[in-house]
């Protein structure tokens, strides 16, 4: 047990033995004035006790209680009026003792639910609850079930960042935070909320296995990538070569389209995030545009070609070559039959071809073709990248238009959630290990992947764990519909609401989701809106809300290491915009007095966060 443990076990024990304490004298005191008042009443006047010997009349009395003059000095005694009057006067004294104790309680209890200071409203989690359901011991409960390889490694030996993720303080009980690696988690922030500084930069240097990383922004590459780098492989999508990062991922975007299915997936995110819309080209305009696009992608795929054969199919609005190897392949068997059919029925239409032309826009940045047509040996290899501590950044601009490459982001991150789930599933455990973390910032800009409701519900159990941002509930009922957002929330297990966000609608539901006491809210909505950078309230399975300080990246003990690494990578990004060479990266030193030595073993490195034991803000 902890010294903060200790220390709440203690207070209990403490504010126990101080109520028995207040009662104890309060009854011994309203026994003497029994006795007094009953004097009066029986017609011997006042007895000649002063108030300072109720204690030991109480005590006389507890030892012969069928006696109450016996309790009382020799020369009072003989003024305390008889048993019978005195037990009725003690029994109405002790029932108005406790209807006071009643409705005082309940006064208070009402002036907390209302009062300006949160921290001492109602509602709330308590330090016992916050302990048994969200701390570290809870945490590592698990660690054989969500690391199945630390069966062999004594539990106290493991340590809660390999197991699962710091996440924050509550401000009540002060006790850590942490969520299983289990745990599916969405964080509904505004920008400039500190979404990164608090959640994806920490959660992505404490990542214990592979981990994928999206954004419109670099700065949480810039922030972990040298850290990260320590660990295991760094590769970076960066179409738009903003990060100055050598090591680019180069994926051959048909790989796998042999497989009709594989094709069929394919074809189906592309056209679902390409902004083409259901009421305007109808069921059937669509299904057009995706039979097109999947026969074209099975194509390049049984004909050995790339992308960029494709993409010169569909911009030359000519796909006889595309018609000839699916007819060659159908007489070879490798081609199921119809296909050449389908495509032949589908290219007729000039209103469907307009439709592929839009959804394969996407492709028209040069650089992306050369990074999604990789020449032999050249191809990033995923089922490597899945067996150690490495590290893929997706860095690119959000889609406000057509010819956004969303489409391309979000068709990739598709694949390697189905490429993890599958090799999970290979294992006797059915779970990765290491396991693969999915940091989905800007989700529905960069990457709203249309099964992500169904992935939030599935994924623990496969060891991966998905942590999504949203800036407001409104983008995703944008992007999944309103069935589809509201999935996507109920699957999460753990749900981060901070402030600055939300319609007068989206806070009031935001509201209710934190809960109610007696009727009262414990947050109310304009307290969510106004909830201060820094804090955020958290709801947790079955846990009831714990409002909570979070710790930026700048006040971890790791700090100096990643302001280091964030200056290299910022010198090899000026380098780049000055004309020059940038040198190859090396990852940032670690610093010695806070950080173990790290060596790229997925299994062995040990990690570098641990938390401030500081609050890392003032007590409100």
């Amino acid at each position: 047990m902890s010294s903060s443990d200790d220390d709440e076990v203690y207070a209990v024990f403490i504010g126990a033995a101080l109520l028995v304490s207040v009662l104890g004298l309060a009854g011994g005191f309203l026994t003497w004035l029994a006795g007094q008042v009953s004097g009066v009443i029986a017609g011997g006047g006042w007895p000649d006790s002063n108030p300072s010997d109720f204690a030991e009349i109480a005590f006389r009395f507890l030892r012969n209680p069928s006696n109450p003059r016996a309790a009382w000095p020799t020369g009072a005694a003989g003024a305390v009026g008889p048993a019978s009057v005195f037990f009725v006067l003690l029994f109405v004294f002790l029932v108005a003792l406790a209807g006071g104790l009643y409705f005082g309680i309940r006064l208070v209890l009402n002036v907390r639910r209302r009062r300006p200071v949160r921290r001492l409203r109602l509602g709330f989690a308590s330090g016992w609850e916050v302990r048994k359901l969200l701390s570290a011991r809870t945490v590592l409960s698990k660690a054989y079930q969500v690391r199945p390889s630390f069966q062999s490694r004594p539990l106290r030996e493991v340590k809660p960042e390999e197991v699962g993720f710091y996440i924050g303080r509550d401000i009540r009980s002060r006790r850590k935070l942490y969520t299983s690696l289990e745990d599916m988690m969405i964080v509904v922030a505004a920008p400039r909320q500190g979404k990164d500084v608090h959640f994806v930069t920490p959660f992505t240097i404490d990542a214990p296995g592979p981990c994928i990383v999206t954004s419109s922004r670099r700065e949480t590459f810039v922030n972990t990538a040298m850290v990260r780098a320590q660990y295991g492989e760094v590769h970076v999508f960066d179409p738009f070569n903003w990060t100055a990062w050598p090591h680019r991922m180069r994926w051959n975007f048909l790989d796998g389209c042999e497989d009709t299915n594989v094709a069929a997936v394919r074809s189906g995110t592309l056209v679902a995030t390409s902004g083409l819309d259901m009421a305007r080209e109808g069921a059937q305009g669509l299904g057009g545009v995706i039979t097109v696009i999947r026969c074209l992608l099975h194509a390049g795929a049984i004909g050995g070609l790339t992308i960029r054969e494709v993409v010169r199919w569909v911009y030359e609005a000519n796909t006889d070559e595309a018609m000839d190897i699916l007819r060659q392949g159908e007489r070879d068997g490798r081609v199921a039959p119809g296909y050449s059919a389908q495509l032949e029925f589908n290219r007729r239409d000039e209103r469907l071809w307009s439709g592929v032309m839009q959804v394969m826009s996407c492709f028209s940045i040069g650089d992306i073709l050369d990074d999604l047509s990789p020449s032999p040996g050249e191809e990033f290899n995923y089922k490597e990248f899945l067996k150690g501590r490495n590290t893929l950044y997706f860095v690119s601009k959000q889609q406000i238009d057509h010819g956004g490459i969303a489409p391309i982001v979000t068709t990739i991150v598709e694949q390697f959630f189905r490429s993890a789930r599958g090799a999970a599933m290979k294992n006797p455990t059915s779970r990765l290990d290491p396991p693969l973390t999915f940091e989905l910032n800007q989700v529905t800009d960069i990457c709203p992947i249309g099964g992500l409701p169904t992935y939030m519900g599935e994924s623990g159990g496969y060891g991966i764990t998905i942590h999504a941002y949203l800036t407001s509930l409104a983008d995703a009922r944008a992007k999944w519909g309103t069935e589809g957002a509201a999935r996507l929330w109920d699957n999460a297990t753990f749900r981060v609401i901070s402030g600055g966000t939300g319609t007068a609608k989206d806070l009031a539901e935001l509201s209710d989701l934190v809960g109610k006491q007696h009727g009262e809210p414990a947050l109310r909505p304009e307290e969510i809106r106004t909830m201060p950078f820094g804090r955020a309230a958290l709801v947790a399975g079955t846990a009831r809300p714990v409002e909570m300080w979070l710790t930026p990246w700048w006040k971890r003990k790791d700090r100096d290491q990643i302001a280091a690494g964030k200056q290299a990578v910022e010198e090899l990004i000026r380098m780049q915009a000055a004309g020059q060479t940038p040198s190859s990266p090396a990852p940032a030193t670690p610093n010695v007095d806070t950080v173990p030595t790290v060596t790229p073993n997925a299994e062995t490195a040990p990690l570098l966060t641990t938390t401030d034991d500081e609050d890392p803000w003032p007590s409100l």
